[in-house]
């Protein structure tokens, strides 16, 4: 039976940090405001593309949070309401497929469905691509980022998220 493949057309105390599960719980919350924000994760260790992906995700009525690395990232997965990762593939500790492929894992185990992934990276082959799907990512934009291409990323994974309103929360949460 052929796999049904995607197509790529289309702060908590570090003493007490929530559960997996209890991050996952908060995301059906509303009393919150923080919790009730569309969250997104940036996943990126160099600078200058970080900054890149922050002015462009501003546009967005989001919160975002940081990770500089993939072991990052997987740990801000597990604490944190995360709705939307943007993941680059070469980051240092744990590179984007790896990290993609544990927050998958993480997921399997507790019967939670699957946060949209997107693979960000400047290498634009196939193969990379075909990379990308194997890791269960759902998506693929290429460095440097179009506006309309994250523009088209939205309406097929966060359709009803606004391009029009500034960020609620104006400073990102960083991790590293």
């Amino acid at each position: 039976m052929p796999s049904k493949k995607p197509s790529f057309a289309k702060a908590p105390s570090f003493a007490q940090a929530p559960s997996f599960t209890q991050a996952m719980n908060r995301k059906n919350k509303k009393a919150d405001i923080d919790d009730a924000a569309f969250t997104i994760l940036i996943a990126e260790d160099n600078e200058v593309n970080l900054k890149v992906m922050q002015a462009l995700l501003s546009k967005f009525d989001a919160k975002l949070l940081l990770a500089k690395d993939g072991r990052k990232a997987v740990s801000l997965f597990k604490t944190r309401k995360i709705d939307m990762i943007f993941m680059d593939i070469n980051m240092p500790l744990l590179d984007g497929l790896e990290a993609t492929k544990e927050i998958r894992g993480i997921e399997r185990e507790n019967g939670a469905p699957q946060t949209p992934i997107v693979a960000v990276t400047a290498h634009v082959k196939p193969a990379d691509q075909h990379l990308c799907i194997a890791a269960s990512m759902n998506d693929y934009l290429h460095k440097p980022i179009k506006d309309d291409d994250l523009k088209r990323t939205f309406k097929i994974w966060a359709p009803g998220l606004s391009f029009a309103r500034p960020a609620k929360d104006t400073g990102a949460v960083s991790a590293g």
